[in-house]
């Protein structure tokens, strides 16, 4: 049973990845073939659609995971800590706009009575997984944490994904012009088509690490205290 929820997932992943990678192909298939003005528009869109395959992969295959998770009917007192606090999340959150002692026991409550409790937090809501419509490394570190999935790769390439791409985007979402193509430098087209490529080649690599990362933890049960 465990095998086919796996098969289900993997199958989710690589499906959702394939059409993404595939958009992605066609517009950078466009940018290579510009030029000037026209050259900057396509990396302006190109930044902007990087950004949202970037948001949404990640989005959508924490969901799954959980989703995994929730399937295997697991008992909290097996999992790792972070998925514990992420099952009282709400509770925490509610607790902190209230003065109130009930609120507080209800944590207090939860924390000392999950033993028996079956791992199950709905997945599509979005203080489980929230990226704030602004996936910087600061939020993907937050979701990571809460996933238990390991943050050093991401780390290693925080200039990517803020200063190259979520702080452009950013600017172009609100309107900004940005000239990406400085046509005062010699080789200006050459340059700014080299540099998306890195940026594109160094994303399009952070979200299959996710992926490999999702696969792995939910194959070794890395989910658990003690993985089988």
């Amino acid at each position: 049973m465990s095998s086919d929820y796996l098969e289900k997932l993997q199958d989710k992943l690589d499906k959702n990845l394939s059409w993404r990678k595939k958009e992605l192909t066609t517009l950078k298939s466009n940018i290579d073939s510009s030029e000037g003005a026209v050259l900057n528009t396509f990396i302006r869109v190109g930044i902007t659609i990087l950004y949202s395959h970037w948001e949404g992969f990640i989005k959508m295959a924490a969901r799954e995971y959980l989703n995994y998770l929730n399937s295997q009917r697991i008992e909290c007192q097996y999992m790792t800590d972070n998925f514990i606090t992420l099952l009282f999340k709400s509770t925490i959150v509610d607790a902190r706009e209230s003065n109130k002692s009930i609120a507080h026991h209800r944590i207090t409550h939860s924390l000392f009575n999950h033993s028996g409790r079956i791992f199950k937090v709905d997945a599509m809501k979005k203080l489980i997984v929230d990226t704030e419509a602004n996936l910087s490394y600061k939020v993907l570190e937050d979701i990571l944490f809460s996933l238990g999935l390991d943050k050093t790769k991401y780390e290693l390439k925080e200039h990517y994904i803020k200063d190259m791409m979520v702080d452009d985007r950013n600017k172009i979402a609100h309107g900004e012009y940005l000239d990406l193509v400085n046509s005062k430098l010699p080789d200006a087209d050459k340059i700014a088509k080299e540099e998306f490529e890195t940026l594109y080649k160094e994303i399009l690599s952070l979200v299959e690490h996710f992926k490999d990362q999702i696969m792995d933890a939910a194959t070794k049960k890395l989910y658990l205290k003690t993985p089988n």
